[in-house]
């Protein structure tokens, strides 16, 4: 005998066999019960969840010879020849193949012959929606007034084609996707029932594959079981369906995590050179960012759709994401899946947003945004990218005689984790050995390379690095004074201090402790120890109008309740 493939061996007999769509089948049973069977059936939804098999069921139901409240015996003649769809009765008609007025006149005048050993004479048109619109109106009276042994099913995958005049004459039913799980467990019995071993990562991935379809799920199972034979292991199943495993998906998060361009575009090129179409791996990394996002909420476990072992890896992985930022990626993510399939150059795109996402600062909240403005202690934000350990800092205004900026009050402390009292002394970092003394003609004829270096890794602490100037420099103290800041980039210097301290010392072949200030306004002293712009090469950039400009954006994200973004 030939081989039959597995949704077709499969393939639901009776009501009870249909899964994931209890809401249609016990309506149906329930209407056999109460013998309200009506004269025209619609069933919607998308492929492969069961809308030709249930109508042919309901069939079988409606024509039995041994029918008990909806359930055919499957063993009668009528049910045997419906199920080889031979039953001169029940007629299943393709609506693409026969969609002209001509093929539905000749179904009006054969559907005013009495059955010839059956109950009904049922009617089943498949992909209803491709009928022309004279074709419809041909079929209007009648689907609404069928002879007393007709019967009507439609079905179809778009319902927005259907004309409302047909909707309202029938019994509409929505199929539903079917869930990942409900897929996965059929699956199991399946290979169980055909003595094949499997691993759950495996059962997991095909139902994932399958997107709702138990059809495609099953045809999916039969190509890797003629692949792997009795055995399916997780790295042959996902090899021979083309689906890109989670490690490349963590390793590319992660890289956006971390900052590093190098490994993000080591990852591109393992799915370029690996063949997967780019729109599966988008696709697949929005979905990986999503279970990221279910993972650091409440009752992980049993949100995730993902094995044991998968489930726990995100919700280790989500412990050093914020949840905003997870947002904001997937934002991006979607709008790229919509617009990558009309690019010329869709690889070149995906990098591009890699590179975006390496570039993004990490969010901040609102509250403290204000917080800031208004004088108060700044909430300290850790980044989770690289966390490093706190360490006091205290940050003094210097008073002008010029008014200072309406958002910056004359003198404010910038706190962070733990706060130094002023009476401490700050201690010199540690040194192998006796240096020369710094002097402010070394700092300025470096100041050029260290700025650049931080605008390679941080754009926003470079352009308020770039309006400040060495004020004092005392042992291994920097003092920078930084020109009209608000205490909210005050705290984001603060923040990133540790990095820019590395920098510094990197430049200038020494370790160093930096201390900043702020400053109103570049003022002409007669101090050797202050070093004024001129005296020192920087990076030009175009400016605009200052503090004045900073005021309106910060008004702006007060009002409209916005985060400062890149």
């Amino acid at each position: 005998m030939a081989y039959q493939v597995l949704s077709l061996k499969w393939r639901p007999k009776t009501f009870n066999d249909v899964v994931g769509q209890a809401h249609v089948t016990d309506t149906l049973r329930n209407a056999f019960n109460k013998n309200r069977i009506a004269q025209a059936y619609l069933f919607t939804g998308p492929r492969g969840v069961g809308k030709t098999t249930t109508a042919r069921i309901l069939a079988a139901a409606l024509n039995c010879l041994e029918n008990q409240d909806g359930i055919p015996c499957n063993q009668c003649s009528n049910c045997l020849e419906i199920a080889e769809s031979r039953n001169m009765d029940v007629l299943e008609i393709d609506g693409a193949s026969n969609r002209g007025i001509e093929e539905i006149r000749n179904l009006r005048e054969m559907i005013k012959y009495t059955p010839i050993n059956s109950p009904y004479k049922i009617f089943i048109i498949d992909e209803v929606h491709m009928l022309t619109g004279p074709a419809f109106n041909a079929l209007l009276k009648t689907l609404e007034e069928p002879p007393q042994h007709g019967k009507f099913i439609l079905a179809t995958t778009d319902i927005h084609k259907v004309p409302p005049t047909i909707i309202s004459r029938c019994q509409r039913y929505d199929f539903n996707r079917i869930t990942v799980q409900i897929i996965a467990d059929r699956l199991k019995i399946v290979l169980k029932d055909e003595k094949i071993e499997f691993d759950q990562d495996s059962i997991q991935a095909i139902a994932r594959k399958a997107d709702g379809s138990m059809r495609d799920g099953l045809s999916f199972l039969d190509q890797v079981i003629a692949y792997c034979g009795e055995t399916i292991a997780y790295e042959s199943a996902i090899k021979v369906l083309g689906i890109i495993p989670f490690d490349l998906h963590f390793n590319m998060s992660k890289a956006i995590r971390e900052k590093s361009a190098t490994e993000a575009l080591t990852q591109i090129n393992n799915i370029q050179s690996s063949g997967v179409p780019i729109t599966d791996f988008i696709i697949g990394f929005s979905q990986h960012i999503r279970n990221l996002l279910y993972a650091s909420l409440p009752d992980a476990e049993k949100i995730l759709d993902a094995g044991e072992e998968l489930r726990t890896r995100y919700i280790e992985d989500a412990a050093h994401w914020d949840k905003r930022d997870l947002l904001r990626i997937a934002h991006l993510l979607l709008e790229l899946e919509k617009n990558i399939r009309r690019a010329d150059q869709p690889y070149l795109m995906l990098e591009m947003l890699i590179l975006k996402l390496l570039e993004m600062d990490t969010s901040v909240a609102i509250d403290e945004v204000l917080k800031s403005l208004s004088g108060q202690p700044a909430i300290p934000i850790k980044l989770r990218s690289k966390p490093e350990p706190p360490k006091p800092v205290e940050v003094n205004t210097k008073p002008s005689s010029k008014p200072a900026s309406p958002t910056v009050p004359d003198s404010a402390i910038v706190e962070t984790e733990s706060i130094k009292s002023k009476s401490e002394p700050i201690s010199s970092p540690k040194q192998s050995a006796p240096i020369v003394e710094l002097s402010i003609a070394d700092m300025d004829s470096k100041w050029g390379g260290i700025v650049g270096d931080i605008y390679k890794n941080h754009t926003s602490i470079g352009n308020i690095l770039e309006q400040s100037r060495i004020m004092k420099i005392q042992n291994n103290r920097v003092v920078i004074g930084i020109s009209n800041a608000s205490l909210f980039h005050m705290n984001l210097v603060e923040k990133k201090k540790n990095q820019i301290e590395e920098i510094f010392s990197r430049h200038i072949k020494r370790d160093i402790t930096l201390q900043f200030e702020i400053i109103n306004q570049v003022e002409n002293t007669n101090d050797t120890q202050v070093s004024h712009p001129e005296n020192r090469p920087v990076i030009e950039r175009e400016r605009g109008a200052g503090t004045q400009s900073e005021a309106v954006v910060e008004r702006i994200i007060e009002l409209f309740d916005g985060e400062q973004i890149r």
